[in-house]
């Protein structure tokens, strides 16, 4: 796993009670769904787009605090979100997550502005971490106790991730 940590400020006040926004970016629909899903048990309001284009074409419209993007294959499609998502905000992390591990792409996508470079799959325990450690860690944005609370115990979360990996 690739990372790369910078200080995140979207401008909310610590006492914002907002549900934090997420967009996930992926063209492969099982994978789409299953992320999505967990993130939405998690807790956070998700936006889930099939197509890089519109998601691409979607930011600036819409505001995230964080966005997930699948890299599509040794091609970088996903590419596109990540070069919109910096270019509308720099300081929302965009985590770039993928199937096939390429050199080349996890260099292009952290040049290019990704906080992390990640291999999937993931479990919801992992997921949760993945994307807390991004936005407990984000100043003026929800506290860590905030965030924590917004999930569920691990052994629960697990078997949750198993029953949302079976039904899709």
């Amino acid at each position: 796993m690739a990372k790369r940590r910078a200080k995140v400020n979207n401008g909310r006040s610590g006492s914002d009670e907002q549900r934090l926004r997420l967009l996930v970016v992926d063209e492969d629909s099982d994978d789409l769904d299953y992320y999505s899903g967990v993130l939405r048990y998690l807790g956070y309001d998700v936006r889930s787009m099939d197509s890089y284009a519109e998601a691409a074409a979607s930011l600036g419209k819409e505001s995230f605090d964080l966005v997930l993007v699948d890299q599509g294959s040794s091609g970088f499609e996903g590419r596109s979100v990540l070069t919109r998502a910096v270019e509308v905000d720099r300081h929302v992390p965009v985590l770039v997550l993928t199937r096939k591990v390429d050199a080349d792409c996890c260099i292009d996508a952290l040049n290019s502005g990704a906080y992390e470079y990640v291999q999937k799959p993931l479990t919801t325990a992992e997921v949760r971490e993945l994307v807390g450690d991004y936005l407990s860690s984000s100043p003026g944005m929800f506290s860590a106790s905030q965030v924590h609370s917004l999930r569920p115990a691990s052994a629960e979360a697990d078997n949750e991730s198993e029953s949302l990996r079976r039904a899709s």
